[in-house]
């Protein structure tokens, strides 16, 4: 049926959403975990905060539909209402940008045929897209660019009305201090210039590790910094990276996870750790964090906010310590992971693809759990080994899944993704409250 386009507009339907999938994917050599993480649901929220969107006429995703990587993201754009533009040209082909070029013919076209759409909403960090927005503002139309802030072109940016800057399902500037990286440093693994006169200034921690004890050490590493001739300029130029930062302090206190007093990832350590002191971290125009001076922050960039200590056994945590660590693991709630469980030992998927146990479940579960959370949940009990999967070796959505034989009741189902979460974050922290996990998974007896 052909929409009433005029209908539409009266009731405010005045944008047109392109999304460039190859740029949110990063290419064609995404991964798995890449595709499983990546959230248009989250994408559509964060357009719809901007003022000049009103309400969503159209959304097209352009992407190679064929490619089986691609399969767990059906059922979402499908609940999305995003229309799936194929491009054959997606990713190896030698038109490497027929998705760009396909996604810049239509939003011109669409910009002649339908008047009526004022706001063209871009979901990529291509700067080649600056041309397109320049074209759409001749016909008088609003542009609102979006893409991960640290991809996202400044030439893009600059010729947008609006921009929306979103986070990398997988950010690499958000990196974990993990002991298994590399447990205790050794004199010779100090490789920044910046970080090698550690061993004659500061004496490493001992264990056992306390808290307080880590948080002055830190202290003691950043007034190092301070006063070494190296480093005291960039605090107040350009500031120093993580990186740098990472390498010392694991030199310092090694072995130490920071998760063990809740964070997981060395910038927000790092934002806890600088409370009240002469640092800060700050995001530079570049979206990389770095430690600063409170003096030059202004000067270098965005300081990010402090944070609080954390109760390291809370739902918050639990949660950061299941997506922080690879295998990386987003739960929807408990009562959507019981409704998944159930539905999994009514039905028995033998040898079936991922994107059609989700379509199945989506489509005789849609008023008790959404596309997004089947696809978490179903992806959560691969990881949790709930599946047998052949052939082996191939990626998940190109192999075929069985649910396991054993797992004949739903609290079975329950029960293996349950002592696998369980299993996780004790390797983390240590210990586990099954009060607190009880929060995240179903309990099973």
């Amino acid at each position: 049926m052909t929409p009433d386009w005029e209908g539409y507009l009266k009731m405010g339907f005045n944008t047109a959403i392109f999304y460039d999938i190859e740029n949110l994917l990063r290419g064609y050599s995404f991964t798995q975990e890449t595709a499983s993480n990546l959230s248009l649901a989250e994408i559509v929220n964060a357009i719809r905060k901007v003022k000049v969107v009103d309400q969503i006429a159209m959304q097209r995703a352009y992407a190679n539909w064929s490619d089986p990587r691609l399969a767990i993201m059906r059922g979402e754009i499908n609940e999305l209402g995003i229309e799936p533009m194929q491009v054959f040209g997606f990713g190896r082909e030698p038109s490497k940008n027929a998705a760009d070029i396909q996604l810049a013919i239509d939003a011109v076209d669409l910009a002649h045929v339908r008047p009526g759409l004022q706001v063209f909403v871009i979901v990529s960090g291509d700067g080649g897209f600056s041309a397109l927005a320049k074209k759409l503002h001749e016909y008088g139309k609003t542009v609102v660019g979006c893409a991960y802030k640290t991809a996202a072109s400044r030439i893009f940016q600059a010729v947008c009305d609006e921009f929306v800057l979103i986070s990398e399902p997988d950010n690499e500037d958000l990196s974990t201090l993990r002991p298994e990286m590399g447990s205790i440093l050794r004199d010779k693994d100090l490789t920044d210039p910046r970080n090698l006169k550690l061993r004659t200034k500061v004496r490493p921690l001992e264990q056992p590790f306390i808290w307080e004890k880590v948080l002055q050490k830190t202290h003691e590493l950043l007034r190092f910094y301070e006063e070494n001739s190296a480093s005291r300029a960039d605090l107040s130029d350009k500031g120093i990276v993580l990186s740098a930062f990472q390498e010392a302090f694991k030199y310092l206190v090694p072995g130490f996870d920071t998760m063990q007093i809740g964070f997981p990832k060395v910038v927000e350590f790092l934002q806890w750790a600088t409370c009240g002191t002469n640092y800060c971290v700050v995001r530079r125009a570049d979206s990389q964090p770095v430690l600063a001076l409170r003096t030059a922050a202004n000067r270098i960039g965005e300081i990010l906010p402090e944070i609080e200590l954390r109760e390291v056994h809370s739902a918050e945590v639990y949660g950061l310590v299941l997506s922080a660590r690879p295998p990386s693991l987003r739960l929807p709630s408990p009562e959507e992971i019981r409704n998944v469980a159930v539905w999994l030992s009514h039905t028995r998927p033998v040898e079936r693809g991922l994107g059609a146990i989700i379509e199945d479940a989506v489509s005789q579960m849609s008023d008790q759990v959404s596309t997004e959370s089947v696809k978490r949940c179903i992806l959560a009990l691969i990881v949790a080994g709930a599946f047998l999967r052949q052939p082996e070796g191939l990626p998940i959505a190109e192999q075929v899944l069985t649910l396991r034989s054993d797992l004949l009741a739903y609290e079975a189902i329950i029960k293996c993704l349950r002592d696998f979460v369980s299993q996780k974050i004790r390797d983390a922290l240590g210990d586990v409250k099954e009060g607190i996990l009880d929060l995240l998974v179903p309990a099973f007896v």
